[in-house]
């Protein structure tokens, strides 16, 4: 697979969001793949870490919402992503990601380097989101990568910088309530510059502005506790938050 030439500040950005993004979403992706298979996950995956943020999360409990949400219901079917250089001016990264019953099963990592990346890059740069979708969904079925596309989803570089700030500024995450607060701040600048963006839409702005003021007081109001948040093993805490919010018996 070829490389993408990088800007110094491109090359940090994406290495960090690697990490802290790319690996542990396809570490999911593959526990879920099991789970949907029926398969039984070892004692280690039974926990997840979760992206950059210091605790373990039950993989069942995560894969049973992501079940009972749909991802569907926002994202219809597969979804083609794409990270665009801080210009907007090439593809640096793109993967597709197959979708069952509303949970993601699979990742297959595309090489930015080929002809269809530049005709993509080409329509992105002048926001043509539409015609990039149509290309790429004839494009996925004549290479037999999936049988179609629910939509596509569009991230500047930047879009990682702003979280990964958040991140640093939080004590690299260890101080929880300061990162949640500063992290949806991150989001809704990352909406209102269009750092991210889908086709077919999907309202975020609309979701963003309508939950930020809620999220962020909600935020501030548990800093006090922010030793019980701190701490590396939270199941328990989002069982019962979860059970709350969800019904009692979701089936897998």
């Amino acid at each position: 697979m070829g490389e993408v030439i990088l800007t110094r500040e491109e090359k940090e950005i994406k290495e960090w969001a690697g990490k802290s993004f790319r690996e542990p979403w396809f570490t999911l992706v593959e526990r879920c793949a099991k789970l949907k298979n029926g398969q039984k996950l070892s004692e280690e995956e039974k926990l997840f870490h979760p992206f950059f943020i210091d605790i373990l999360i039950d993989t069942e409990l995560i894969y049973k919402t992501m079940k009972m949400l749909k991802i569907s219901r926002f994202v219809s079917g597969n979804l083609f992503t794409i990270i665009l250089s801080k210009k907007e001016d090439r593809v640096i990264w793109a993967c597709v990601e197959r979708e069952e019953d509303g949970v993601f099963v699979s990742a297959k990592v595309l090489d930015p380097t080929q002809k269809w990346a530049d005709k993509v890059a080409e329509m992105l740069f002048i926001d043509n989101l539409k015609g990039a979708y149509e290309f790429l969904s004839d494009w996925v079925k004549r290479n037999e990568i999936a049988e179609s596309i629910g939509a596509i989803k569009v991230a500047n570089i930047m879009f990682f910088k702003t979280i990964k700030d958040a991140w640093e500024k939080s004590s690299e995450g260890k101080n929880l309530p300061l990162f949640l607060i500063l992290f949806l701040d991150a989001v809704k600048t990352n909406i209102e510059k269009r750092f991210i963006r889908f086709y077919p839409d999907v309202p975020l702005a609309k979701i963003i502005n309508f939950s930020y003021p809620l999220l962020k007081h909600t935020v501030k109001l548990v800093k006090p506790a922010s030793h019980l948040l701190s701490v590396k093993y939270i199941d328990s805490l989002l069982r019962a938050y979860y059970s709350y919010l969800l019904p009692a018996k979701i089936e897998i």
